[in-house]
């Protein structure tokens, strides 16, 4: 038997903990992965960019757009939220009965889709 240093090293043990190594780095990069696309998501819903977000507000505008008059009402606020974007404190309380007013005319088709899909997902 040899007395040379690569007779006393535990090349199985060296294989082993290579393996187990890479195996620890998957999971590292599969759980960067994961967070990155939570993360995502999470900006996605805050900033209301969501996909259901987006698929809700198209039903509320094709609803809203289905009447003259709430189209009207829609634009008619919309255009005066647009003349006050520079007006600085002047125009502010313009602007926040403009948005009182779109808020107002969106609340009852969000309020009529949402309570309709929720009694179809439970029969009720």
């Amino acid at each position: 038997m040899s007395t040379s240093p690569a007779n006393f090293h535990d090349w199985e043990f060296e294989r082993e903990s290579e393996k187990e190594f890479k195996r620890d780095m998957e999971k590292r990069a599969d759980a960067i992965s994961d967070a990155i696309s939570e993360r995502i998501s999470d900006l996605e819903m805050s900033s209301g960019h969501g996909k259901a977000e987006q698929e809700l507000m198209q039903r509320v505008l094709d609803t809203l757009f289905e009447s003259d008059i709430a189209t009207e009402t829609l634009r008619r606020y919309l255009f005066e939220m647009w003349k006050q974007r520079n007006q600085g404190d002047s125009g502010r309380g313009k602007m926040i009965r403009a948005a009182q007013a779109i808020a107002n005319t969106i609340a009852l088709p969000v309020q009529d889709i949402v309570s309709s899909d929720v009694r179809k997902e439970f029969d009720a």
